[in-house]
């Protein structure tokens, strides 16, 4: 940090939110393939709370960059969370309908057979929509300009006071 932004409390600030954005950028990026492999429901959840929390800390860092800079990563990470919705709520009412149906008489549990067969084909047609989005991240090139924009190797990509 040079030392004019030592003593400019928006550069350190900006600095720090940067640091920040990267780590939690990467924590959704580490957490995409569990989400694509799909054995595990968690994975969705890993990436929603992740990206959760990337758009926690670019909500509040929105005065520290230029709009035009900062405004199409703002809204990828929303995209993000948003993106997996669908899934992560079948698969929460999945999990429930497949707990309740221990539960229930044989002849309610024709009904949630029904409804789990079909919330389970929702949720895999959802999963597809999901995957086409999470691998599209890639050709949009968004970590591309994550790591030129928030990352240590480019400062040519960070935006002036």
């Amino acid at each position: 940090m040079a030392t004019e932004d030592k003593l400019d409390p928006q550069a350190s600030f900006r600095d720090g939110m940067r640091t920040l954005i990267a780590a939690r950028f990467e924590s959704v990026f580490e957490a995409i393939p569990a989400a694509i492999d799909g054995s595990d429901p968690e994975g969705v959840h890993d990436v929603r709370v992740a990206s959760r929390r990337l758009r926690a800390a670019m909500d509040v860092a929105t005065e520290c960059f230029p709009k035009s800079w900062y405004g199409d990563l703002h809204k990828q990470a929303k995209r993000i969370t948003d993106e997996l919705g669908a899934v992560r709520d079948r698969d929460v009412l999945l999990e429930f309908l497949k707990t309740e149906r221990q539960r229930i008489s044989a002849a309610e549990a024709t009904g949630v057979d029904r409804l789990i067969t079909r919330i389970t084909s929702e949720r895999d047609e959802a999963r597809t929509h999901m995957i086409r989005f999470l691998d599209g991240l890639d050709s949009r090139g968004i970590k591309r300009i994550v790591a030129k924009r928030f990352g240590d190797d480019d400062r040519d990509e960070r935006p002036k006071s």
